[in-house]
């Protein structure tokens, strides 16, 4: 599958197959394709904590806020809730490469899961304390992104968006994304 299906493909998943887990190591593939991605001055200073087990799923749960456009959904219930996450920690202290870093392995990850089956969802509201109680963090680290991974349980299609962006569901509960036209995101160099 080329990179183009996969972006086409992948969406941010809400609501998974709970009673299907995902193995540590099918989570260590995902991370170690994050591991070969490009980073500012090669520096390397995230690290990934990858979780399966039921007892730190659900300890990392209650931390995280889900779907801030979709105002009167709570977030996955029982049955929906991710089998397992992909924390990456960042280091304490500012480091101005640590954003793009960060969004250039977390999108290595979920493009890797997503050509295996899997669905995923970048996370980066949550309650930190809860997440550093929940599930540890390596000394000297913080949680910077947490990424949601499972077998969907929703269907998303996208859509052209015709001046709102705000994605929605449906009556049939599908989960609509709203992208803008390419010939409104692409702006030319002035001569």
């Amino acid at each position: 599958m080329g990179i183009h299906e996969l972006a086409t493909e992948n969406r941010s998943v809400r609501r998974f197959r709970q009673e299907i887990s995902i193995s540590e190591r099918e989570l260590l593939r995902f991370i170690d394709s994050a591991r070969l991605a490009p980073c500012g001055a090669n520096l390397q200073l995230l690290r990934f904590m990858p979780v399966t087990e039921t007892e730190h799923c659900s300890r990392i749960f209650p931390a995280l806020k889900w779907a801030g456009y979709l105002e009167d959904w709570n977030g996955p219930e029982e049955g929906e809730k991710p089998p397992a996450y992909i924390i990456i920690h960042a280091p304490v202290g500012e480091r101005r490469h640590i954003p793009v870093d960060a969004g250039i392995a977390a999108a290595y990850i979920v493009l890797a899961a997503r050509e295996s089956g899997y669905g995923s969802c970048m996370i980066m509201s949550f309650d930190v304390n809860q997440i550093e109680e929940a599930a540890g963090t390596p000394h000297g680290y913080h949680p910077f992104l947490v990424i949601a991974l499972g077998i969907p349980a929703e269907k998303a299609v996208l859509e052209e968006a015709s001046g709102d962006i705000k994605y929605y569901r449906d009556a049939n509960d599908t989960h609509h994304v709203p992208k803008l036209a390419l010939n409104e995101i692409v702006v030319q160099a002035e001569d």
